[in-house]
């Protein structure tokens, strides 16, 4: 069964607010989750001159954190323990990774806009730097998860998100998929045969996840799709699948054998965050990764 003993959810004082509360309400009450912690912080230094002298003495964090109070007592009540912490820091991502390593957090649930309403700035710096898996829930996205995409590339980070899937598949009667995208070296083209390319890049792929099926029993029975990226990235060719096939949760596995954090994101993950798709992305950190 999966359990969390701490989740993070990041609040911005937008209208996205009160949907992300109530998704982590819908979290607690399908998975075992210990403690919430709805955390905010204020950077001052952000606010002009104009704002400080009309807020005056003011007590800006009783203030929000009264806010967020009252969003919490509606969207999630008590569902389970939790807290909120309101901080003023000039640094978010910073105090938001000390946050995580202070309180043992497993899981952060981060809002993302649509690229017409924000940048992603804050959410690409977090998805690196924070030391945690991250489930990233788009303000267009849906509660009601059913179908699961999983895309592998045979890493054993890959594989770590792909057994995390199929035990949360199980546990809430989920539909599970498993997508492989793979590229072939157009560059030998036109001097072997494209067709015959394709069938050998396809078999031994196929060779690859008997393999796996072999080596994790648990997922002998799940669906498996192969795609060719052909003309598009991989993470194109995965948000075209994602829209077909009417999913409506995304698991990735992240890598974390960089020394550098910035490094260690991916580029298939990046691309995904920064396009506008409309259903939860989870990005899932194995233990011994983060450890």
């Amino acid at each position: 069964m999966i359990s969390i003993d701490a989740m993070m959810v990041c609040l911005d004082l937008s209208d996205l607010d009160e949907k992300l509360v109530a998704f982590s309400r819908s979290l607690c009450e399908r998975l075992q989750v210990r403690k919430v912690y709805f955390v905010h912080n204020i950077r001052l230094y952000e606010l002009g001159d104009d704002f400080r002298e009309m807020i005056g003495n003011v007590d800006l964090s009783r203030e929000v954190e009264e806010n967020i109070t009252d969003i919490v007592a509606e969207q999630f009540g008590n569902i389970t323990d939790h807290e909120i912490l309101v901080s003023e820091e000039p640094n978010t991502e910073v105090i938001l990774a000390d946050i995580v390593k202070r309180y043992g957090i497993r899981l952060t649930l981060l809002g993302k806009k649509m690229s017409d309403k924000s940048t992603g700035a804050l959410g690409t710096k977090l998805l690196r730097i924070l030391p945690c898996s991250l489930l990233v829930f788009p303000e267009t996205a849906s509660f009601n998860v059913r179908r699961v995409l999983v895309p592998i590339d045979f890493s054993d980070t890959s594989v770590h998100a792909l057994r995390l899937s199929k035990e949360l598949s199980d546990q809430l009667n989920l539909q599970l998929e498993i997508m492989h995208v793979y590229r072939l070296p157009t560059q030998f083209f036109p001097l072997i045969s494209e067709e015959k390319a394709v069938r050998k890049a396809e078999e031994l792929v196929t060779e690859k996840f008997a393999d796996l099926q072999k080596r994790h029993r648990e997922i002998a029975g799940v669906p498996y799709t192969l795609v060719r990226a052909a003309n598009k990235s991989i993470a194109e060719r995965i948000v075209l699948h994602l829209e077909r096939g009417r999913h409506d949760l995304l698991v990735l596995g992240l890598k974390g054998n960089n020394p550098l954090p910035s490094l260690s994101l991916g580029s298939v993950p990046t691309e995904l965050y920064n396009t506008d798709i409309d259903v939860p992305l989870w990005l899932v950190y194995s233990k011994e990764v983060i450890k």
